[in-house]
């Protein structure tokens, strides 16, 4: 009987304890949704409605909620910046009852985050022609006060899915879309903000990007300053996704700042870079310094060091949004010192052996608009050249420049089989549509001088000349014979002030197999 009665009471005390333990997980579910709904307001400076939440105690202590929509500074005029479908969280009974609430492993479906179009920090934006430059956006280092404790402190938050989208301040914008996976966030709710890794899938050039950090905290009155650091790595991206190149590339780097300002530093590998219109693959290395607006996208490279097989190109420009199309525009200018005309080629020109070898100084304006059109019909150049010390690995050609050198100076006629001569080019070009226009365009060999304008197809490789050749030679000294008599009548019309001749020429045709001739309408145009 004695057992019994003990077995009894403690039967009687657990019922009790269930008892009391149900109706404090009852009463406590209204004030652990308050203290959740109000820290996230307070975090985020924010109106936040939550539809259920339930506080349940066996077989452990569990918190689970529905429909979790936090709208930053009560706007309804945008989404909701942050939208959760459920959440299930494990706590012990001493996180639920102390303050602050504190949750362990909180699991989350349905994440959606939303950077609302001009509603975070306004600030004013230039044109399209004219974007934004860095010294305009928010310093990288500006004092905030640091935020209230937190009514809530979790210790880890896992999504398996999550969306992030970033809307551009200008309405006018597309918004930038990433799908994020195995989303995991580590000591939310401190002061110091939050660590972060996750793996997000680019949209275009399609690829997985991985990345981890520091987040926060979540500055509430002005989110662009809201402090973020880490490093990330951007493996197998398919360059083929941007229609009119190709490739595979890699990238890795560090970033620090504020989501208004992210200072970028990292390396780029595509070892079979391409374009199109040629189809050669060639290996492009960069090492880049950039300012991102993390609320939008929009880029702005500060340096960038490429190295396009042996040439080095350095640039520096913007890659911005534009209204109301799709992808971002490229505006930079490039310079390269030295290089290898050959390098280039081989990235325009669809033969499989390079046409010229050489030495390149060039500058230009470089502008890729967005569209839906292969790069090579987008892009757009204006600058000036220099191509020194040239020469031809076509034999028929590199003979006529040696017959050109020849004639030019007067020598006995060759058939131009001897030693090569170099060729020295520099020009000003401008490219629009697959057209190459060279306003000027000279090509100087021993003792001769071609001053030419035209343009050439870079699709149908066709050629359209006129000019000028200048020869240190009078017409007697280029012929022999009855036509070195007859040259000396026709002289006069080709005299080149300063002695030689000056001989009207056109150059048209294919690439692969020019027609060089005298363009006999102008012998009479004195201009």
């Amino acid at each position: 009987m004695k057992r019994r009665r003990i077995l009894l009471g403690l039967l009687l005390v657990i019922l009790v304890g269930s008892a009391l333990l149900v109706t404090w997980a009852i009463r406590a579910t209204p004030s652990v949704r308050d203290t959740v709904v109000d820290a996230l307001n307070a975090r985020f400076d924010s109106k936040v409605d939550l539809q259920t939440l339930k506080v349940s105690i066996y077989p452990t202590p569990q918190v689970t909620g529905t429909g979790l929509t936090l709208r930053h500074n009560g706007r309804t005029d945008v989404p909701p910046l942050i939208t959760i479908d459920g959440f299930d969280a494990n706590a012990s009974l001493k996180g639920l009852i102390r303050k602050p609430l504190h949750l362990k492993d909180v699991k989350v479906e349905g994440l959606n985050v939303r950077i609302p179009p001009g509603g975070l920090s306004p600030h004013d934006e230039a044109d399209d022609d004219q974007p934004q430059r860095p010294k305009d956006l928010p310093p990288p280092a500006v004092a905030a006060t640091p935020p209230p404790p937190s009514k809530v402190l979790i210790d880890s938050i896992h999504a398996k899915r999550a969306r992030l989208e970033i809307a551009s301040r200008r309405a006018d914008r597309l918004p930038r879309i990433f799908d994020i996976e195995n989303l995991v966030m580590r000591g939310f709710g401190r002061v110091e903000g939050a660590e972060f890794h996750a793996g997000l899938i680019n949209p275009i050039p399609r690829g997985r990007i991985e990345t981890s950090g520091n987040f926060g905290p979540w500055n509430g009155e002005d989110p662009d300053l809201t402090p973020l650091k880490g490093e990330y790595a951007f493996k197998n991206a398919n360059l083929d996704d941007i229609k009119g190149i190709g490739g595979t590339l890699s990238s890795v780097g560090t970033y620090s700042g504020m989501l208004g300002r992210v200072d970028v530093e990292g390396q780029t590998e595509t070892p079979n870079f391409s374009i199109d219109i040629a189809g050669h693959q060639v290996p492009l290395q960069t090492r880049f310094k950039a300012i991102v607006d993390g609320t939008n996208g929009d880029t702005w490279l500060e340096h960038v060091d490429a190295k396009l097989a042996r040439t080095t190109i350095v640039a520096r420009g913007a890659v911005v949004r534009t209204r109301n199309v799709k992808g971002r525009r490229v505006s930079l200018d490039l310079q390269i010192d030295h290089g290898y005309i050959e390098d280039l080629l081989r990235l325009a020109v669809k033969t499989t052996k390079n046409p010229m070898l050489g030495t390149i100084d060039l500058k230009t304006k470089f502008l890729l608009p967005q569209g839906e059109n292969d790069v090579v019909d987008r892009l757009q150049l204006n600058g000036t050249f220099r191509l020194a010390q040239a020469t031809f690995t076509n034999f028929d050609v590199q003979r006529k420049i040696n017959v050109l050198s020849s004639r030019g100076r007067g020598d006995e006629i060759a058939d131009g089989t001897g030693q090569s001569v170099v060729s020295n080019l520099e020009g000003t070009f401008v490219l629009r549509d697959a057209k190459l226009t060279f306003s000027t365009l000279r090509f100087l060999v021993p003792g001769a001088i071609v001053d030419l304008s035209g343009t050439y197809g870079l699709r149908d490789e066709q050629m359209d000349f006129k000019g000028y050749f200048l020869a240190d030679a009078t017409l007697a000294d280029m012929t022999h014979g009855m036509r070195s008599l007859l040259a000396r009548l026709a002289q006069p019309f080709f005299r080149r002030p300063g002695g030689g001749s000056k001989i009207p020429i056109r150059i048209s045709g294919p690439r692969s197999n020019p027609q060089f001739g005298l363009d006999a309408g102008r012998i009479l145009n004195k201009q």
